[in-house]
């Protein structure tokens, strides 16, 4: 990207000039280690939709980027992870919310974080559905007998960890309560108000 090779925008640029620049500075590692881990689950993970249907879900190197730079880098002292915020733009048809439901199960499960709270919010129910149901079919694909992963009407608790996700609407967002350690908005750009 930064030699001109793969077109891309300013803040693309920006972005993959921020990810060298961090390789410089003393106060943050790269884990490689559970950036690996990560890969290594999602690419465990089958689609169960469209032309991909049966087949593991081999993240594109831009995918991987994106896994890299919001779990591998941490702060040396703390070891807590250095991004707490990432805002993905992806158009249409590329796997928005699959890919969000990948990352929410990694969280759960490979992050070792225990008691882990994901919510995944969009819209509308019928959306937030949507992304439940990719969330459980990826789910089933590595877990058959529900062994690890014990699938509920509206979520999906993973007891080995004690961590769960959930898929909210965001006209359920008012309630208080929520502890969430990862939290994806799918379809945000459709998001009436900030509220």
């Amino acid at each position: 990207v930064l030699g001109g090779k793969i077109t891309a925008s300013k803040y693309i640029r920006l972005a993959c000039q921020r990810t060298l620049d961090w390789f410089k500075r003393e106060d943050i590692y790269f884990d490689y280690a559970d950036v690996d881990r990560k890969i290594t689950f999602i690419s465990k993970l089958k689609h169960s939709t469209g032309s991909h249907s049966g087949k593991p879900f081999i993240l594109l190197p831009w995918q991987q980027w994106c896994v890299a730079n919001i779990f591998g880098w941490k702060y040396k002292d703390t070891g807590y992870r250095v991004t707490k915020k990432a805002l993905l733009f992806m158009a249409r048809k590329c796997g928005k919310t699959a890919f969000a439901s990948a990352l929410a199960l990694a969280h759960t499960l490979v992050d070792n974080e225990p008691n882990a709270e994901v919510e995944l919010v969009a819209n509308s129910r019928q959306q937030a559905g949507i992304a439940l149901e990719h969330t459980q079919n990826f789910a089933e694909s590595v877990d058959p007998k529900k062994k690890i992963f014990k699938r509920y009407r509206g979520y999906i608790k993973v007891p080995v960890t004690k961590s769960s996700i959930q898929v909210l609407s965001s006209d359920a967002m008012g309630n208080d309560g929520y502890n969430s350690s990862m939290f994806i908005i799918d379809e945000f750009h459709a998001m009436k108000t900030w509220d």
